[in-house]
């Protein structure tokens, strides 16, 4: 297969920490429940996870498996910035601007979370919708998975670039794909919520992003 090698030398050190760590937490999901994280990869068969899955309990996030799961999305996201941040008008260079935003993420991420139940719980919406965040986070932790080893062989080996950046593409855009049918589906079933799926996507799934950028990637520290 060739020789395994360094595409980062100036950060292979903590970096390869990073990905050692974000093994760790899944091999915690597997010792929590290894038959609730097989589910969760079977891409092929979600309804099975959800059926299984998508009881009072496990909705609610702050069980120990949804939290190291919310972890992995974060680093899979840092991680995957910083990796072609190159590419982009605000390259990172240094550890410290990986961990600010990683940070920065996960902040972000959880604020977003607390406000959102929050105010769908206010406005009598969150019964409604609770299934529709989870399924979205599950989603979320699916493909933060992959995106992980994808990004540990882009980093790390001697396959050729091109192969695991089309991966790489390929998984976004079934993730994207996967978001827009959630959110139809959703719509479908309950026309009458129109202008709040609106005001959520705006919210809660656009906004933050922006804040994100602006204040973790493009101001840095």
């Amino acid at each position: 297969m060739g020789e395994w090698i360094y595409r980062t030398d100036l950060h292979a050190s903590w970096m390869s920490l990073m990905f050692f760590i974000n093994i760790i937490f899944i091999l915690v999901l597997f010792k929590i429940d290894a038959g609730r994280l097989k589910a969760l990869l079977n891409l092929l068969k979600p309804v099975v996870y959800f059926g299984k899955y998508g009881n009072d309990k496990e909705l609610n996030y702050f069980t120990f498996f949804n939290l190291f799961s919310f972890l992995i999305v974060s680093s899979a996201l840092a991680l995957g910035y910083f990796s072609f941040s190159s590419y982009t008008s605000s390259p990172m260079v240094y550890d410290f601007e990986f961990f600010y935003l990683l940070f920065g993420l996960i902040f972000i991420l959880l604020s977003k979370h607390l406000i959102a139940n929050f105010l769908s719980k206010e406005m009598g919406y969150l019964e409604r919708i609770r299934f529709l965040y989870y399924r979205n986070f599950t989603y979320a932790t699916q493909f933060s998975i992959i995106l992980m080893g994808l990004l540990f062989l882009w980093n790390y080996s001697s396959i050729p670039l091109l192969l695991i950046e089309t991966l790489i593409v390929f998984t976004v855009l079934l993730w994207i794909f996967n978001q827009i049918r959630l959110f139809f589906s959703f719509f479908k079933s309950h026309p009458q919520h129109l202008v709040y799926i609106i005001l959520y996507l705006c919210t809660f799934k656009i906004a933050p992003w922006f804040w994100v950028y602006y204040v973790f990637i493009e101001t840095k520290l």
